[in-house]
């Protein structure tokens, strides 16, 4: 059985969250969404809305850490790195956005949650933190044993600070993962290779068009409503239009 609903409230105080709930009936899922950098928790609170995922409570997250010298918004790293003019997605983790995950999710699987019934979506530097979790989080002599239920990355690759290795594939990581992007952006083919170095279940979608945005229109979403029907758990069966498809 699906664990305890969760509230802004489950959570401590140093996590800002933003619940939406299951649309119409008791969650079988949780959906963590992730923002960029330069962006807050309320962006993606909407995307949640716009998904209307059955039977699946979203919680958007809000990275930890301000942007400093006078930007506006927050970031999942612990420190600002330039790339250029530009700044770097790609930064350590740990005592920022790992440690947001990290307290999240152990909080949803003490309050009855299983690691299956739990999802992750992620934008940019987002994406690049949720990888960075997966990547650390229960990795022992046995591999990557924590099979969650999936993660849509968009414009994200796994981090340079992640020195994980996999030598033997049974030791992947079990937790499906399609990866999004379009031409020219972080998603390249090294950077794919690393994915499937790590993870058992790689989907990989190029949308044909430059950069790293989120996705415009029907047509780049529906590789991720179709993964979410393969993978999202109901207690009532097969929603409404949705398909079962082969694992």
């Amino acid at each position: 059985m699906p664990g305890t609903p969760p509230t802004a409230s489950t959570f401590p105080r140093s996590i800002t969250c933003t619940i939406v709930p299951s649309p119409k009936s008791d969650p079988a899922n949780v959906l963590i969404l992730l923002h960029s950098i330069g962006d807050n928790q309320e962006g993606f609170a909407n995307l949640a809305k716009s998904l209307n995922l059955p039977e699946t409570l979203c919680i958007s997250l809000c990275a930890p850490n301000t942007l400093p010298f006078g930007l506006r918004g927050y970031q999942w790293g612990e420190d600002v790195v330039f790339q250029g003019q530009d700044l770097s997605l790609d930064v350590k983790f740990a005592k920022a956005g790992f440690k947001t995950l990290k307290t999240v999710v152990e909080k949803l699987l003490a309050d009855g949650w299983s690691s299956r019934d739990i999802f992750f979506f992620g934008w940019g530097q987002g994406a690049i933190c949720v990888f960075d979790y997966l990547c650390r989080e229960g990795v022992d002599s046995f591999g990557m044993t924590h099979e969650f239920g999936g993660f849509v990355s968009v414009g994200g690759i796994v981090g340079s600070e992640v020195k994980t290795v996999i030598t033997d594939d049974a030791k992947k990581s079990s937790t499906p993962v399609l990866a999004c992007g379009g031409r020219n952006g972080l998603l390249t083919g090294r950077a794919e290779e690393r994915l499937r170095s790590l993870f058992k279940d790689v989907q990989v979608v190029k949308w044909d068009r430059d950069g790293d945005g989120m996705m415009n229109d029907a047509k780049e979403a529906t590789p991720v409503m179709k993964f979410f029907s393969r993978r999202l758990l109901s207690r009532k069966g097969i929603p409404e239009g949705f398909h079962e498809l082969p694992t």
